[in-house]
């Protein structure tokens, strides 16, 4: 059996990658940042799958050098899909310590024990930031760009060290790289910790707060779909040395609260605000303010590596936009 090593076990997408190589007939290894949350997540992963003999826990920080090199002994693959999360404003080297440094710490502890593989958790956040509105996978977020947000700045850096660092090495040192870039991943978390993208993109239409929808488009992708996207990057002979952007389709914000509507959260913001409307309240609401720049503009992303090299037919956001309303519901959250 071959094994693979999954970083940040506890998070909303390792959950879903651990839970899909189990099913596939792979042994698991994944990091904690503390061992006292294991039997939590057993017991989370276990309403999924038969996790018996099949998965061990490591403790591992990202921000400390000590067992990584030692965690990673034994495994064939790595999917590096631990870093943080925090949208809006935050201290940059809040974000960029944790994204930066634990991509290094994982990513030459996997060089040194020469796996066969290492797949990134980048984000569609590394490509975006350029000004521009049309993107594909060869895309890249401007560092120059001042009106970046600490997030996008941390999946840049990190991973741009990943590229970085691997042509660096000598040919006979380097091992195959690639990352996947999700645009805003949707759809249940397998343990009761409900994601920071389903809170931005469902939970705030949910409860009425908003009582408006704001002419934005927002491109989403379902968290099985990502969960996937990683396993196949992993296997795919012709993966090796892309980069994937992953995205199943763009929608307007009303297209989200009509999908909600239609299936019986009557809570949701029923018309859409005139722009101008928008751009007064944001000097008031800070939350408004990252929309203002993409008011009434379509993004078009085109997913080319997706498609032709990992051959996945995304179809499935649509039920996974109802499903997190349903499990944000089912734990009184909204």
């Amino acid at each position: 059996m071959e094994k693979v090593f999954v970083s940040g076990g506890s998070g909303y997408i390792a959950l879903h990658c651990i839970k899909q190589l189990i099913e596939q007939g792979y042994l698991v290894k994944t990091s904690l940042r503390s061992l006292n949350k294991v039997d939590n997540l057993l017991n989370c992963l276990s309403r999924h799958v038969d996790c018996t003999g099949k998965i061990e826990f490591c403790e591992l920080n990202l921000l400390n050098d000590e067992g990584w090199s030692e965690s990673i002994k034994g495994c064939d693959y790595v999917l590096h899909v631990a870093s943080p999360v925090i949208p809006g404003r935050a201290e940059v080297d809040e974000l960029v310590k944790p994204a930066l440094g634990g991509l290094q710490r994982c990513l030459k502890a996997a060089v040194e024990n020469k796996v066969k593989r290492f797949v990134m958790t980048s984000s569609f956040a590394a490509i975006y930031g350029n000004g521009k509105s049309e993107f594909n996978d060869d895309d890249w977020t401007d560092l120059t760009n001042e009106k970046l947000f600490p997030y996008e700045i941390s999946k840049t850096k990190a991973e741009l060290f990943l590229w970085e660092h691997i042509n660096s090495l000598d040919k006979s040192e380097r091992i195959e790289v690639c990352a996947i870039n999700p645009v805003l991943v949707v759809g249940p978390s397998l343990s009761d910790s409900v994601s920071i993208s389903n809170r931005i993109a469902i939970k705030k239409l949910l409860t009425g707060s908003i009582p408006f929808n704001p002419k934005i488009s927002i491109s989403l992708v379902d968290v099985k779909d990502v969960a996937l996207a990683h396993i196949r990057a992993m296997k795919e002979k012709n993966a090796a040395g892309k980069r994937f952007l992953l995205s199943e389709k763009t929608i307007w914000c009303s297209d989200i609260s009509n999908i909600l509507y239609d299936n019986g959260f009557k809570k949701v913001p029923r018309y859409t605000a005139p722009n101008w409307l928008i751009k007064f309240l944001s000097i008031f609401i800070s939350s408004l303010r990252m929309a203002v720049e993409k008011l009434g503009k379509k993004e078009v992303l085109h997913t080319n590596n997706v498609r032709n090299i990992l051959k996945l037919n995304l179809k499935g956001v649509d039920q996974a936009i109802v499903s997190s309303a349903k499990q944000l519901h089912d734990l009184k959250l909204v």
